[in-house]
């Protein structure tokens, strides 16, 4: 009896052994598209660890069928509107089919976009690191049948350590104006950003001609000349003040629902412009704002920010994600 309790202590052991090995073809797919994960989570707010693992996963790391005929590394399939090549592949059905990517990292962008449908909303209040949280809710939002995927996700990120990834300090961000490190604290929170990222750091414009609004502090931003609200001001107390109607000045400041003013809101008097200056090429959301504010902040239409950054008009913003501002 004893000898036979041994026996299955030691094929558990083998067992336990064998599932915690690591493979070496997962290792070099992870080294090798390191930097498209974390791109991926710096532009959409995706966590690098859930992406690195959902690709490992189903690209069986890059050496499916999918993923060396089609460069299609999450197994997505066509759609009604997919305007690309395809790729016929049989999966639950015979001749099912895949779209078919030039690059890799059109693979990666095109899952990151999938993610930020309505359906997965949820999951962007989760913060970067909770990866069990955001694998569990990619099976509750329905991204896969599987029922072990969540476990099988948190399987990878935990065995090859991928939160790296979404933690990591060595980044070095590739832009026209600058070549300065980006470092992400242990909570997930980017800091050391370009100082013209920063949108608390963004440099109030002069005040002119402060004798033709009175007490109203006034300045240019972005070339549009605005005004501030003191206490207690409405758009129509200020469009009464400016000599306008209420509805274009809730125009000019996209405002044109039920929006009212805090004291300190800047409001702007002629319209705003379609992008910001040029030494403000893109900044980072940050929690505390919202797409309204940062719109009004540099003096850029809030219609033209989600179309300069391709969202659909309304979409809620995540937090750390990057926003291009031209």
């Amino acid at each position: 009896m004893r000898k036979i309790a041994s026996l299955i202590v030691l094929s558990c052991l083998s067992v336990a052994l064998w599932a915690q090995s690591k493979n070496a073809t997962y290792e070099a797919y992870i080294d090798e598209y390191r930097q498209v994960a974390i791109e991926q989570q710096r532009k959409h707010g995706i966590p690098a660890s859930i992406t690195m693992a959902q690709a490992i996963l189903e690209s069986a790391a890059g050496q499916s069928e999918l993923a060396t005929k089609a460069n299609n590394h999450f197994g997505i399939k066509c759609t009604s509107d997919w305007p690309g090549k395809t790729y016929k592949y049989n999966d639950n059905r015979h001749n099912e089919c895949f779209r078919k990517y030039a690059e890799v990292a059109d693979s990666y962008e095109d899952h990151s976009l999938f993610l930020k449908r309505k359906r997965y909303e949820s999951l962007f209040a989760l913060s970067m690191g909770d990866y069990k949280n955001w694998a569990y809710g990619l099976k509750a939002c329905g991204y896969a049948t599987d029922p072990k995927y969540p476990e099988k996700l948190i399987h990878l990120i935990e065995l090859y350590d991928l939160n790296k990834l979404t933690f990591d300090k060595t980044i070095v961000r590739s832009d026209s104006d600058s070549k300065k490190k980006l470092f992400i604290d242990d909570e997930g929170t980017e800091i050391a950003f370009l100082e013209q990222e920063n949108v608390e750091d963004y440099p109030m414009p002069p005040m002119e001609e402060l004798q033709l609004f009175h007490n109203h502090r006034s300045g240019y931003r972005n070339g549009v000349r605005y005004i501030v609200a003191g206490p207690n001001e409405t758009f129509a107390s200020l469009a009464l003040f400016l000599n306008m109607y209420e509805r274009t000045l809730r125009k000019y400041n996209d405002a044109l629902d039920t929006r009212e003013l805090r004291e300190g809101d800047i409001v702007y008097i002629y319209p705003k412009k379609n992008r910001a200056e040029k030494r403000y090429p893109y900044c980072y959301f940050r929690g505390e704002d919202t797409a309204w504010d940062i719109a009004q902040k540099y003096g850029i239409k809030l219609k033209s920010l989600y179309k300069l950054n391709a969202i659909p008009y309304g979409t809620p913003l995540t937090t750390h994600q990057r926003l291009d501002l031209r």
